[in-house]
């Protein structure tokens, strides 16, 4: 009878503890990041499912490299997040943003941008000097061919006429507020800022309560946590 006891006892337990265990949404950090990943996002290889909210996972790469995949766009570095006004920033990891942004898109991502600037794609000849309003390219250019980028309401008179460049098309960037500076480019920050509305933590954020609060169904035997 004692041995029955036991196991039954057992069987109780494990489940309890094998639940509590699959709702442990803590503070995650991937390696030396001072980047805590937490509710609405989770680290894939370290927390549940439950621990994060749709379209905000983030793995792991080395050696302390959190990363997010954007559905249609790929994956990106992350470089910070703040999560009481709810943005992100991210980088391409292979530096070459303006690359990535040409088929940028957020339509199927829970993140929007606040803005987009849209630029002007010109090729032009490997000898070509152009003015400050244009930005050079240098990882879409090569030895016979640079690549550069204007502001779409940027006389490209200059460019177009004898110098031999082309416009090959146009590239709209994410950006915090409008470029209003002929001399500046959006593409001089490597970063862009994504921001979310859902879920909005923002007032729990800024009383130190938020996260992952799971219901619980109980059974005669057993509790049951449900997302």
């Amino acid at each position: 009878m004692e041995s029955y006891k036991l196991v039954f006892s057992l069987l109780f337990f494990i489940p309890l503890l094998s639940s509590a265990a699959s709702n442990d949404c803590t503070t995650s950090y991937c390696g030396q990041s001072i980047n805590g990943v937490r509710f609405p996002f989770r680290l894939t290889d370290q927390q549940p499912k439950n621990c994060g909210f749709a379209g905000f996972d983030l793995r792991c790469a080395f050696p302390s490299m959190l990363l997010i995949n954007i559905p249609g766009s790929g994956e990106f570095s992350v470089r910070s997040i703040d999560y009481r006004y709810q943005s992100i920033r991210i980088y391409d990891p292979l530096n070459c943003l303006p690359a990535r942004l040409l088929t940028f898109n957020l339509s199927n991502s829970p993140f929007s941008a606040l803005y987009f600037q849209t630029l002007t794609l010109l090729s032009c000849p490997s000898n070509v000097t152009a003015s400050l309003a244009f930005k050079h390219i240098v990882c879409l250019s090569n030895s016979s061919v640079s690549t550069f980028a204007a502001d779409s309401n940027t006389d490209l008179t200059s460019m177009i006429g004898g110098s031999g460049c082309r416009i090959t098309g146009q590239l709209r960037v994410p950006v915090d507020q409008p470029y209003s500076y002929w001399y500046r480019s959006p593409l001089d920050d490597e970063d862009i800022t994504l921001t979310w509305g859902k879920p909005d933590c923002k007032i729990c954020e800024r009383v130190g309560s938020v996260g992952y609060q799971p219901k619980i169904k109980h059974t005669k035997f057993n509790a049951i946590f449900l997302a």
